[in-house]
């Protein structure tokens, strides 16, 4: 995290904003893509998006002179480059542990069902529900090693996956991101133009449509 000393309107405002992907939690990533953008400018998500990710309001940023706001947009230069995933089989919340599900093939019609809901919910856009989604893709292990079965109690679990970063648990959605499909009506959860690459995302802040 880069700290940030600026003085805005006679005010000493200091913030951190990320310097990657890896300092991006799901929550913050979830908001990022959940604003309205349609009829907003270039410069206008810009500073919507520096907002949400250092808890600044906006019209701070709006006080600033323009060649520091200029400095400060560029220290989210790491946007513009591809969002790298990690191969993961887990990741260790609070000291737990939660699987991937990984065999899809698997799934059960709730389960298929909560999914689908999950995505409606969204717009059909998987970067806007990536919590809601990881509580049914992220299980913890019976003691007889099995995942648990899938209850509807476990969408509590979003709050906490939350605070993990976006980069740690990006591979999870490989299946969406290549069009793949769970529904038995052909339900295609990544058609708001998704990220081509298997393994990798760019992720373009201008518009939630173009990924």
């Amino acid at each position: 995290m880069l700290k940030i000393n600026l003085e805005i309107d006679d005010e000493l405002v200091e913030f951190n904003l990320p310097q990657s992907w890896d300092e991006v939690s799901i929550g913050e990533f979830v908001k990022i893509f959940s604003f309205e953008r349609e009829g907003l400018t270039m410069i206008e998500v810009v500073v919507e998006t520096i907002s949400l990710l250092s808890g600044v309001p906006q019209e701070k940023f709006y006080m600033l002179p323009v060649n520091e706001f200029q400095k400060l947009a560029e220290e989210l230069a790491f946007v513009n480059f591809e969002l790298q995933g990690k191969d993961v089989d887990f990741i260790v919340l609070d000291g737990e542990e939660y699987w991937l599900k990984k065999d899809f093939s698997s799934f059960t019609m709730g389960e298929v069902i909560s999914i689908e809901t999950i995505l409606e919910q969204g717009g059909n856009n998987l970067f806007r529900v990536m919590d809601k989604l990881l509580c049914i893709f992220l299980r913890k292990k019976k003691e007889n090693g099995k995942l648990e079965a899938f209850t509807g109690e476990f969408m509590a679990r979003a709050e906490l996956f939350k605070t993990t970063p976006v980069s740690s648990v990006l591979n999870i959605f490989n299946f969406f991101l290549n069009g793949g499909s769970l529904s038995l009506n052909n339900m295609n959860p990544s058609s708001e133009n998704p990220p081509k690459q298997k393994r990798k995302s760019k992720v373009n802040l201008k518009t939630s449509k173009k990924v």
